[in-house]
């Protein structure tokens, strides 16, 4: 680690574009609209539509204060008109780390690595009650329906670069998820892991992948899906969505999810930890 990394602090924050995906992928350009608050002792990351309404996005996503040092999901209530977060409520805490809340089949599951495996977590009467799912602990995992199957996608981590470069599948058998014949079915640094829902254009099925070639998160890669079943995976590369043109939340960007003419996203910076403690400083007079 070099010398000035000690004294940098980095941020993730949720962003919007408000644009469809036919847009994006027909190369218009887009604008990413940041989340606006005044937390300066955490970050929200991993974003995933809960829903919306006509003036708010529900969007759940991984909190992180930095001196517990450990992700929750939060609920974020943002104002469509003005980007501000109205308000944010923790819905699910863990002993264990907690990030990328997928919310599939009106429950949520969330990475929760350090458990030793994936959960899923569904909240009834208030009260929050996890389900074993996978044995495995996957990081980042992403679900999609083809072909009539369900399929589970996320990296693992035997070593410590497997969890940015070695992808694995899984396809659900009698409400088991089996591994895939070739596990791991990819090893790359620039878009094994996944960084957001699948999505549909044009016909083809698509996948965001990270880019954590130079820096984990830098940018996210849209992978063509060319062949998906029991035995072969095969997939391309076909753009990159970043947030390096905008004015802040430009280092990274590492989730890409896709909705109905909007996209949510998240985006990383840096500061210096003497400049935040000024910061926060003057925020509280």
């Amino acid at each position: 680690m070099k010398f000035i990394d000690k004294f940098r602090i980095g941020y993730w924050n949720v962003g919007v574009i408000e644009k469809s995906i036919e847009s994006v992928m027909s190369d218009e350009s887009y604008e990413i609209r940041w989340m606006k608050h005044r937390y300066k002792d955490r970050f929200f990351a991993d974003p995933f539509l809960h829903h919306q309404d006509e003036s708010h996005y529900y969007i759940l996503a991984e909190e992180l204060i930095f001196a517990k040092r450990k992700g929750t999901i939060v609920l974020l209530k943002v104002n469509k008109r003005t980007m501000k977060l109205v308000n944010r409520k923790e819905i699910i805490v863990d002993e264990y780390h907690l990030s990328y809340p997928n919310f599939e089949d009106g429950s949520i599951v969330a990475e929760n690595y350090k458990s030793g495996c994936l959960s899923r977590f569904v909240s009834e009467s208030g009260i929050v009650k996890k389900t074993k799912i996978l044995d495995i602990p996957l990081i980042d995992p992403t679900f999609v329906e083809y072909c009539g199957k369900k399929w589970l996608f996320g990296t693992t981590k035997e070593q410590e670069i497997d969890s940015n470069s070695k992808l694995s599948i899984f396809i659900e058998e009698d409400g088991k998820f089996i591994p895939h014949y070739k596990n791991p079915v990819k090893f790359s640094i620039n878009s094994a892991r996944p960084g957001g829902k699948f999505f549909w254009f044009k016909g083809e099925l698509y996948r965001p992948a990270q880019n954590c070639e130079h820096l984990y998160g830098e940018d996210i890669r849209i992978m063509r899906v060319t062949q998906l079943d029991r035995n072969n995976y095969c997939e391309e590369y076909v753009k990159t969505i970043s947030s390096h043109s905008s004015d802040r939340y430009n280092l990274g960007l590492h989730t890409f999810n896709t909705y109905d003419g909007f996209i949510i996203v998240d985006g990383y910076e840096c500061t210096f930890q003497f400049v935040q403690r000024v910061i926060n400083k003057l925020t509280r007079c």
